[in-house]
């Protein structure tokens, strides 16, 4: 998807772990990435196990997983 407003946009189509601190998610444009729970934007349809769509990340992730 990509970079917006000081936001990244990924494809998730299943979250297989949350330990509380993390998400293990499986996306569509970097296959499985952990993804810390404080680096999750509010707009994100993806929060926890068994969900999927919109992953929001922060801006500030994306460039240090050299995304944008």
């Amino acid at each position: 998807m990509g970079k917006k407003d000081g936001t990244y946009e990924l494809t998730c189509t299943a979250v297989l772990k949350n330990t509380g601190k993390a998400l293990l998610c499986v996306t569509k444009e970097h296959g499985d990435i952990w993804v810390p729970q404080a680096q999750i934007h509010e707009d994100s349809e993806v929060f926890d196990v068994d969900q999927d769509g919109k992953l929001i990340v922060t801006e500030w992730f994306a460039i240090q997983k050299n995304w944008v």
